[in-house]
């Protein structure tokens, strides 16, 4: 998302894999902690998933798949 210069982004657990050349077996945990941030903040994370959606993959074995709309979080404010 800096790379473009947007605030949010639509994101598939596959993508995320790819970009950070993980293996296969990291997919689970991925799609875990997405939809965790999307029930509720997660304190160290500067992102949050604002929507999640399903679709049919257009090549076979036609899988459904989950896309995670990611969005940054405002800053935080410091009260001291």
């Amino acid at each position: 998302m800096e790379a473009t210069g947007s605030a949010e982004r639509w994101v598939t657990v596959r993508e995320i894999r790819l970009f950070f050349q993980l293996d296969e077996s990291a997919g689970p945990a991925l799609s875990g902690f997405l939809q965790k941030i999307h029930h509720g903040p997660f304190i160290s994370c500067p992102y949050k998933v604002a929507r999640m959606e399903k679709f049919r993959d257009t090549a076979p074995p036609y899988r459904i798949i989950k896309k995670y709309l990611v969005q940054e979080r405002p800053a935080q404010k410091n009260h001291r």
